[in-house]
């Protein structure tokens, strides 16, 4: 009855107010449409792992060591152990294996961090602003002003994959984070780049303007499809989805419906 409850609150919400979409809505959206609406509509939760909570960990601990103005690796692993997420784990030597992960990131983290000329200006610095009838929102990690006087979007990434330089010009995160630093700083950022820490590498790009309005059409196409409650079950996605072992359209179990839902 509550999660009945729960989801008839959340439509009617979103009746009443402009359709807000992040760079993670449009994501999961484009990764499997049921999965959005599971995630976004029914409210249901992505069951924790040790590879979110090493993400989570990780993350958190950047940004209480770059909003406290931290110098030193200790004052990282510091911050590293007190924000720790301890969820999703087998068992204490599973734990204590992805807490070295993440330690040995930061490890190298503040190494490149001390060779740094920039200066950070912005830690987890969220946008909001209107396209259209809707609202287009994100969060950056890190913005640093660069010693030309111009700025650089960073983003960090703990999976394990190294991405192609031709993924990441053509990345959709990225386009949608620039126009948001332009929104936040007023001014084009000259950098984007993501900083893949398992890998201890950095890599940048930029953007022109026709990616930029190439990105504004895909984020007004899919919320199109939201609004209209078209939310198809991608079945060739079920092996890489959270939700395979509970999802009633599961690649493995018979398929009810089609994926129109009235909001």
């Amino acid at each position: 009855m509550f999660d009945l409850l729960r989801s008839f609150f959340r439509k009617w919400l979103a009746r009443k107010a402009p359709l807000e979409l992040s760079y993670s809505k449009i994501s999961a959206y484009r990764f499997c449409p049921w999965k959005y609406k599971l995630l976004y509509h029914d409210g249901r939760r992505v069951p924790p792992n040790p590879h979110i909570s090493l993400g989570q960990s990780v993350h958190k601990a950047l940004e209480e060591f770059h909003k406290r103005e931290g110098k030193t690796l200790d004052e990282l692993l510091e911050a590293y152990d007190k924000v720790w997420v301890n969820e999703g784990f087998q068992n204490p030597q599973q734990t204590q294996h992805f807490y070295e992960k993440g330690e040995k990131m930061l490890r190298q983290y503040i190494d490149w961090f001390h060779l740094r000329k920039s200066e950070v200006v912005a830690v987890e610095r969220e946008f909001r602003f209107p396209v259209g009838t809707r609202i287009l929102r994100g969060m950056i990690d890190r913005i640093d002003r660069l010693p030309d006087d111009t700025y650089e979007v960073i983003d960090y990434k703990t999976h394990a994959e190294m991405w192609e330089q031709s993924r990441i010009d053509s990345d959709l995160q990225l386009t949608l984070y620039s126009i948001g630093c332009r929104q936040l700083m007023k001014a084009e950022p000259s950098l984007l780049s993501y900083f893949f820490l398992a890998h201890n590498k950095v890599v940048t790009t930029a953007r022109s303007s026709v990616q930029y309005r190439e990105a504004i059409a895909e984020f007004e196409s899919g919320a199109e499809k939201i609004e209209a409650g078209s939310f198809p079950p991608d079945v060739s996605k079920c092996p890489r989805c959270d939700f395979k072992s509970t999802c009633a359209y599961s690649s493995d179990k018979a398929p009810k419906g089609n994926g129109k839902s009235k909001l």
